[in-house]
């Protein structure tokens, strides 16, 4: 598992008297160059300036970082992302910041794993996830993932190696599959998650760190995949209530007009498929991401 996209901000006590007359003009703080950033009308918005890939802005009186932590630690997002590399990669990262990194407050966080394996064949079986169907995610006018679109968070999965030959100009050479979930904090602390994530120590709290790699995975399993399904094995009542449930249109017409009935054939539904070999694949695929977090979690 690797801490991917971070959004993190903290509340500057005492500010330089440089960036209290906001001059408009790079300013240097602590052995950083921060560049102004002025608005449409040529005033000056806020500062901004780079840790490796991670971009700080200076607004106000808060200092806000984003970007990819892994790829700070490691200068990509496709290698094995530890634990005990997460607790490093924010101590080489608390030296160089004007502030106690522990203390930042997370605002947003993506968490990931990536696999050796078909990538276009994993998501393509993906089908419903809450009730909804995936959107197809594009790069250069191809379809190169999944995703799920929720209130507070998404869920999604792509090639990794077509990914990283675009944006980076890098051919892997391997078939990698990632699979992440981002969100606002509020969704990894709701009532089902409750990890308990405020401040950049909760990440590097053990305890909580495993929590986040159990949302990862328990969510996986709740994705409703395309089974391999013997129909001359179902009763002529279980063909029907496949084709329904499979048919998105049907399927959420149910859900608006008879909801009470819905939920009763849902729950049928979900118990038939439990019984269906769910196809070597995608057991393959589950078996390989649960292997990867445990190993982040234990390394």
């Amino acid at each position: 598992m690797c801490f991917d996209t971070l959004h993190t901000e903290h509340q500057v006590k005492n500010i330089p008297i440089d960036f209290v007359n906001q001059k408009n003009e790079t300013l240097s703080w602590l052995n950083l160059k921060w560049h102004p950033i002025t608005n449409k009308h040529g005033y000056l918005s806020c500062y901004y300036t780079y840790v490796g890939n991670l971009r700080l802005v200076f607004n106000g009186d808060k200092i806000y970082i984003k970007n990819s932590l892994q790829c700070f630690y490691m200068n990509n997002n496709y290698q094995s992302f530890s634990y005990n590399q997460v607790v490093d990669a924010f101590s080489k990262l608390n030296q160089l910041v004007p502030f106690n990194i522990y203390e930042a407050v997370v605002t947003r966080l993506a968490v990931g794993v990536v696999i050796e394996e078909d990538a276009q064949k994993a998501y393509n079986e993906w089908k419903f996830y809450m009730g909804k169907p995936p959107k197809p995610m594009y790069e250069k006018n191809k379809i190169y993932g999944a995703k799920f679109h929720l209130n507070d968070y998404y869920i999604k999965a792509y090639n990794k190696t077509f990914q990283v030959q675009c944006k980076d100009k890098i051919n892997i050479g391997k078939p990698y599959f990632r699979y992440e979930i981002e969100g606002k904090t509020k969704f990894f602390n709701n009532k089902t998650n409750n990890v308990g994530i405020t401040t950049v120590a909760d990440l590097i709290d053990k305890t909580k760190y495993k929590k986040l790699c159990d949302v990862l995975i328990n969510r996986y399993q709740k994705i409703e995949k395309e089974t391999q399904i013997d129909l001359s094995q179902l009763t002529l009542k279980e063909m029907r209530l496949v084709a329904s449930m499979r048919d998105f249109k049907i399927k959420e017409s149910m859900r608006k007009q008879y909801s009470h009935t819905y939920k009763k054939e849902r729950l049928k539904y979900l118990n038939l498929m439990r019984g269906v070999d769910n196809s070597d694949f995608q057991n393959k695929v589950f078996n390989k991401l649960n292997t990867q977090i445990q190993y982040s979690l234990n390394n």
